[in-house]
C-alpha cells in the first residue's frame, strides 16, 4: 500500500499554516476576551473543527480522488463541531471550574473517533476492498506519523528555546521575546508539524517496517497474556469473586480483555489461512480467546453489583460502555471458534471492521444528547433518592455540582425547591454548593444558621458567637448533614459550656464554646481513635435528647514547673 502524496506540498503547508492561525485566533479570544469567549459552546465547536479538519487532510490528502476526501472530511469536521457545541453547553461557562474535566473526556473521545474514521476514509478513497489488514496498516501509519510529527515540532521548539536562551544569556532578548510570542509560535509550530507530516508520509515504507517490528514483538507478548489469562481463570474458583471486587476487579478484568483483544488483532491481521504460530500454539491462543466471554460475564456481574448498590456514575457508565464494546468483539471471536474451530480467523475480518465502526459511533454518541453519561447519572441518582435507597444525608451534592455539569446543576436547583420546607439542612448544602463563587459566606445569614441548627435553651450571645464562627469558617458547614448546639458542663463547675456538633461525611466534629474573661471562645474537641466518632442510631438518639455525659479522664495531667503535660 504505497501512500502517494503527489498532492502539492505548498497546499499542505498552507493547510498547516491556516490551522496555526485559527488556533492563535481562538487563543487570543480567550486572552483578550472577545467572541467566541466566554461562550464555551462556540469555543469547543471551533477548536474541534480547527484541530480535526486540517489534521485529517494532512494525513489523508493524495493525488487521487481529492474531491471525495473533502466530501467526507468536511461534513465529519462539521459534525464534531456540533458535538463540541453541545458539550461546551454542558460546562456552564468558562467560570465553571470543572470544565477541564469535560475538555479532557471530549478530547480523548474525539481523538479516538477521528483515528477510527480516518482509516475508513483512507481505505474508501483508495478504491480498494475493505480488509482488516489494510485498516490496521492505515491506523499504524496515521498513529506513528502524527506521533513522530509532534516529536519533530517539539524538537523545533526546543531548538528555538535554545537559540533564545543563548542570546538572552548575553543580554540580547529579541529572540526570546519573539519566540515566546503567541503570534510567532502558533504558526511556527503548526508549520513544523505540517512539514513533519509531509516528511513521514513520504517514509511510509519505513513506518510499515516499524509496524511489522511491533507485530513481531506482540506475537510473543500474546502468548504471555494468554498464559496469564488461563492461570487467572483457573485460580478464581479457589479465591472467589468477593476478593476480586474489593480490589477493583471489574476494571482489571476489562484491562485484561482489552489487552488480549489488542494483541490478537495485532498478530492475526493477515489472511485467515496464515498461521503466525505452530498448530499447537495456535490452539493454545484460541483457548485463551474462547475465555474472553467468561471475563465479560464476570465483569458485568461486578459492574451490576456496584450500579445496583450505588447507582450510575460517570465512571460506571464508562465501565458499562467499555464492557459492551469488548463483549461484542469477545462474543464474535467465540462464535468463530465454535463454528470454525481452527479456522476461527475467518470471522476476524468481518468482526473487526464492523466492531471498529461500532466504536466510532459510540465515541460520537457519548458527546451527544443520545448517550450523555451526565444525564444518565443524574436520572439514576435521583431514582435512588426517590426510592430512599440513598438518604438526603448521604446524597452527594458536590458530585452533582462539580462533575455533572448542567444536568447536575439543574437537578440541584430542582431539589432545592422540592425540599425547601421539608429538609432545611439538605437545602443549605445545596445552596452552599450552588453559590460556590468565593463570596457565598457573604450570603450566609443568621436565619440560615438557625434554620439548620435550631438551638434550644441557648443564650443569644452564645448563638451569636457560634454563628460568627461558622461564618468565618464557612467550609465547616458546607457539607454538614445535621448540626446541634447543646449545653454541657464540661469542667463541672456549675456553669454550662455549649457544644456545637456537626455531622460531616458520617462522622462527628465538635467545637466547645466556653466563657473566658467575658468572651465566648471556642476550642476543638477530638478523639485519638480514628474509628470513633462515626454516626449511628445511638449517636443520633443522644444528640437529639441532649443527654451528653461528662466523664473524668483516666489519667490526670502532670505539672513540672509551669508546664502542664497531658498523658495520651
Amino acid at each position: 500500500m504505497q501512500d502517494a502524496i503527489n498532492f502539492p506540498k505548498k497546499w499542505m503547508i498552507f493547510i498547516a499554516l491556516m490551522q496555526g492561525l485559527a488556533l492563535l485566533l481562538l487563543h487570543q479570544s480567550i486572552d483578550l476576551e472577545f467572541w467566541p469567549y466566554p461562550h464555551m459552546e462556540w469555543l469547543y465547536a471551533l477548536y474541534a473543527i480547527s484541530f480535526v479538519v486540517p489534521v485529517m487532510l494532512l494525513l489523508a490528502l493524495t493525488d487521487e480522488r481529492q474531491p471525495l476526501l473533502f466530501k467526507m472530511v468536511l461534513p465529519f469536521g462539521l459534525l464534531l463541531g456540533v458535538l463540541g457545541f453541545y458539550i461546551g453547553k454542558q460546562t456552564l461557562g468558562s467560570q465553571y471550574w470543572a470544565y477541564h474535566e469535560f475538555l479532557a473526556i471530549f478530547v480523548l473521545t474525539i481523538a479516538l473517533a477521528v483515528f477510527k474514521a480516518l482509516m475508513y476514509m483512507q481505505q474508501y478513497v483508495s478504491g480498494k476492498p475493505f480488509g482488516y489488514s489494510s485498516l490496521f496498516r492505515w491506523s499504524w501509519r496515521n498513529f506513528l506519523t502524527i506521533g513522530l510529527s509532534v516529536l519533530f515540532a517539539g524538537a523545533v521548539w526546543a531548538l528555538l528555546m535554545l537559540w533564545a536562551g543563548l542570546f538572552k544569556a548575553i543580554n540580547i532578548t529579541f529572540f526570546f521575546d519573539l519566540f515566546t510570542n503567541k503570534w510567532f509560535y502558533y504558526p511556527a509550530l503548526a508549520l513544523a508539524h505540517g512539514f513533519g507530516v509531509i516528511v513521514f508520509r513520504h517514509l511510509s515504507q519505513v513506518i510499515d517496517v516499524i509496524t511489522r517490528l511491533q507485530q513481531a514483538l506482540m506475537k510473543y507478548l500474546l502468548i504471555l497474556i494468554v498464559f496469564i489469562s488461563i492461570i487467572f481463570m483457573a485460580s478464581l474458583p479457589f479465591s472467589g469473586l468477593q476478593v476480586l471486587w474489593k480490589s477493583g476487579g471489574s476494571t482489571l478484568i476489562l484491562w485484561m480483555q482489552a489487552l488480549m483483544l489488542f494483541f490478537v488483532n495485532a498478530v492475526y491481521q493477515n489472511d485467515s489461512h496464515e498461521r503466525p504460530y505452530p498448530q499447537w500454539l495456535h490452539r493454545f491462543i484460541f483457548v485463551g480467546v474462547a475465555l474472553l466471554p467468561v471475563y465479560s460475564i464476570i465483569s458485568l456481574y461486578g459492574l451490576s453489583l456496584r450500579v445496583d448498590q450505588y447507582g450510575l456514575s460517570i465512571s460506571r457508565a464508562w465501565g458499562l460502555l467499555i464492557w459492551f464494546l469488548l463483549c461484542v468483539f469477545s462474543v464474535g471471536y467465540f462464535y468463530g471458534i465454535i463454528k470454525y474451530r481452527d479456522n476461527w480467523l475467518m470471522v476476524l475480518n468481518k468482526i473487526n471492521i464492523s466492531g471498529g465502526l461500532l466504536v466510532l459511533v459510540a465515541m460520537l454518541l457519548i458527546n451527544s444528547p443520545l448517550l450523555d453519561f451526565r444525564k444518565m447519572t443524574v436520572s439514576s441518582q435521583l431514582a435512588l433518592l426517590r426510592s430512599h435507597k440513598v438518604t438526603v444525608e448521604k446524597f452527594d451534592v458536590d458530585y452533582f455540582n462539580y462533575h455533572l455539569g448542567r444536568p447536575g446543576r439543574e437537578a440541584l436547583e430542582f431539589l432545592q425547591k422540592e425540599y425547601a420546607s421539608v429538609n432545611p439542612v439538605f437545602v443549605r448544602r445545596i445552596k452552599s454548593a450552588l453559590d460556590n463563587t468565593g463570596h457565598e459566606k457573604d450570603k450566609y445569614t443568621k436565619d440560615d444558621f438557625l434554620m439548620v441548627t435550631k438551638p434550644t435553651n441557648v443564650p443569644d450571645e452564645v448563638i451569636e458567637a457560634v454563628y460568627q464562627y461558622t461564618k468565618s469558617n464557612y467550609w465547616a458547614i458546607r457539607n454538614v448533614t445535621a448540626s446541634y448546639l447543646l449545653p454541657v458542663d464540661a469542667n463541672k463547675d456549675g456553669v454550662p459550656e455549649y457544644l456545637y456538633v456537626r455531622q460531616l461525611n458520617g462522622h462527628l466534629t465538635l467545637q466547645l464554646f466556653y466563657l473566658a474573661k467575658g468572651k465566648w471562645l471556642n476550642m476543638s474537641v477530638g478523639t485519638e481513635d480514628y474509628r470513633a466518632g462515626q454516626v449511628d442510631d445511638s449517636v443520633d438518639k443522644v444528640l437529639n435528647s441532649g443527654d451528653i455525659e461528662v466523664v473524668e479522664p483516666e489519667w490526670k495531667d502532670l505539672k513540672i514547673g509551669h508546664t502542664v503535660y497531658r498523658i495520651r
